[in-house]
């Protein structure tokens, strides 16, 4: 839900630093933050997450290190009389159709900003973004000009292209900030899904279950498809076009293969930006070598270890557009079998969706369903399962050693699904106990199946060739009815 209160006054006092360091900087790459996504967070971000919402969206080291000098620094800062008035636009209350560029572009805002606040110079003065060596990732030499600014100079000689390039169809109810260059951020959108093609790399040298990314240094200048996953497009298309887009992709895979003609949904989890939900699911594709149609829906996770609350509130509001975007891909693509892994907190969306989910007479099945360290109550996820002998096969992967479950278990004082104390144990479910691979699943403290080859080998089978779990090497049966990872 977007929080149009008041926001505290130390978040109100860093927003008019922030926006009286931009009146003074002429040269937009050295802002700490836009005005214009400054005022967006202001808008959007959930109470109590405005200040962890910006830092989100600051690139580089230098700036993040300026950005902590300021908050440090705040209680040299005095908010004046002009304030509430600045307060009041940051609101939107004086014209809530004027669009956010314009306003940043006024000179009356421009003025009452640099009146909203009284603060030393230098704490407000333009700081430099410093680059003391070259990157090796860029085939090329960082240097320094007269104003301090990293400039890169790049070989004549064409870089040979190493790695493949993958189509990734995604759905996503986030907030469109840009329509220019395709951005969404963590914020909600107007009840609306969003339908586009992604174009992601992934580089020959990648090792499998891998999320091969350059170092954080690395984002002020540009990834190497070469050596990192790499989105390269984002297209932005109506459901029509989306839709004939789709299918003419699964003409060329039929003319190929005509037995692949299915789709593999990905569902990401807490935690996650709308970059990262493309790189898995292009990641997923590779590593399965799937065939067929690769499918992503993102729901407008913050992307912030510290907006747990607020991305549980949005999983849910989510499940109705996670809905609508599963009734076009069943109803209107024509595949012929659907299969789904849904990771952590995206499990909520899409058990949601499945504990009512009628398949129509002709719409693709729902084949395999695998649920990745659910965080869900366990007690809740039982009455999920009512409905789990609708679907060829239910899969769930649970593991005692999984940290970011067990900190939920703690914050919410009842086992979660995704636990495994006991693993759970269902009519028409294969558990996996998979304790014995590691700690992580698919990143944030929990990426065991993304890392360990063993786990992602049966991952593998499961999607691939739709095996059951006594088909399948590396697990053996428990008497209490799970399976365990050998």
């Amino acid at each position: 839900m977007k929080y149009t209160g008041r926001r505290t006054s130390f978040e109100l006092k860093i927003a008019l630093a922030i926006l009286n360091m931009n009146t003074s900087i002429t040269e937009p790459h050295k802002r700490l933050i836009s005005s214009s996504q400054l005022i967006l967070c202001w808008r959007n971000a959930p109470k109590e997450t405005f200040i962890e919402t910006v830092e989100s969206r600051i690139i580089g080291k230098n700036n993040h290190d300026r950005f902590m000098v300021l908050i440090q620094r705040s209680q040299e800062i005095e908010i004046t009389h002009n304030s509430g008035e600045v307060e009041q636009i940051l609101n939107g209350g004086q014209n809530r159709k004027q669009s956010i560029l314009s306003i940043v572009r006024e000179s009356r805002f421009q003025r009452l900003v640099k009146s909203s606040i009284s603060a030393p110079s230098d704490l407000i003065r333009e700081g430099l973004i410093r680059i003391t060596h070259a990157p090796k990732d860029f085939g090329g030499h960082a240097r320094l000009d007269d104003g301090n600014r990293a400039v890169v100079s790049y070989s004549s000689v064409p870089t040979p292209q190493k790695y493949t390039l993958y189509p990734i169809f995604f759905g996503t109810d986030r907030l469109l900030e840009s329509q220019r260059s395709v951005k969404f951020g963590g914020f909600r959108s107007n009840d609306k899904v969003s339908y586009g093609v992604a174009q992601v790399s992934i580089p020959h040298i990648h090792k499998e279950g891998k999320l091969e990314r350059p170092i954080f240094l690395s984002r002020i200048l540009k990834d190497n498809p070469n050596k990192h996953i790499v989105v390269h497009a984002k297209t932005l298309l109506d459901l029509e076009s989306w839709l004939e887009s789709a299918k003419r992709k699964l003409t060329n895979v039929l003319n190929t293969n005509s037995s692949h003609k299915e789709g593999l949904l990905f569902i990401h989890g807490y935690n996650v930006d709308f970059e990262e939900a493309l790189w898995r699911s292009a990641q997923l594709r590779h590593d399965l070598k799937f065939p067929g149609l690769m499918l992503c829906f993102s729901w407008a996770s913050l992307g912030s270890t510290k907006g747990y609350p607020a991305d549980e509130a949005t999983v849910d509001w989510s499940a109705s557009n996670l809905k609508e975007y599963l009734t076009n891909v069943t109803e209107n693509l024509g595949l012929t079998a659907l299969h789904i892994i849904a990771h952590s907190m995206g499990n909520r969306a899409l058990l949601a969706v499945l504990e009512n989910w009628e398949n129509k007479p002709g719409a693709t099945p729902i084949s395999q369903i695998i649920l990745a360290a659910p965080d869900v109550d366990a007690k809740r996820f039982r009455q999920f399962g009512r409905v789990f002998n609708s679907y060829e096969q239910v899969t769930l992967y649970a593991s005692r050693n999984d940290r970011a479950i067990a900190a939920s278990q703690l914050v919410h004082n009842y086992p979660r699904a995704g636990g495994a104390n006991p693993p759970l144990v269902m009519d028409h479910l294969s558990t996996i106990d998979v304790s014995s691979a590691g700690k992580d699943m698919f990143g944030l403290g929990h990426s065991y199946v993304a890392e360990v080859s063993k786990v992602f080998r049966d991952l593998f089978y499961i999607v691939r060739y739709r095996h059951k779990p006594d088909q399948r090497a590396g697990i053996m049966k428990k008497e209490e009815g799970y399976w365990e990872l050998t």
